[in-house]
């Protein structure tokens, strides 16, 4: 392994561990007990850090599984023009065969 991918690793550890100490602390900071109503439906009681924590990750989620809605459209459009790609080749050999007099 490389020394650059090796100091980016340590690098991003670094990194995803001071995000979890952040989010400890901003959990422990803000220990004031809400219960959240969203759309009617009343959520269990629970701190304002472990709500607010918790919906950034729901929204992360989401974000992210929306974001790979275009990634799979391609895929699909790359298959089909591959199966159009294959039916062309069979055609253009069949008709290099004929035309050579087979």
């Amino acid at each position: 392994m490389s020394f650059l991918r090796w100091l980016t690793r340590i690098v991003y550890g670094v990194v995803a561990l001071l995000c979890i100490a952040l989010g400890v602390y901003f959990a422990v900071a803000n220990s004031e007990t809400i219960k959240p109503n969203i759309v009617g439906y009343q959520l269990p009681a629970g701190s304002v850090g472990f709500w607010l924590i918790g919906f950034l990750l729901l929204g992360l989620l989401l974000g992210f599984v929306v974001s790979l809605q275009p990634v799979y459209a391609k895929r699909r459009q790359v298959r089909s023009l591959e199966k159009q790609l294959k039916k062309m080749e069979r055609e253009l050999h069949t008709a290099h065969r004929k035309a050579s007099g087979d």
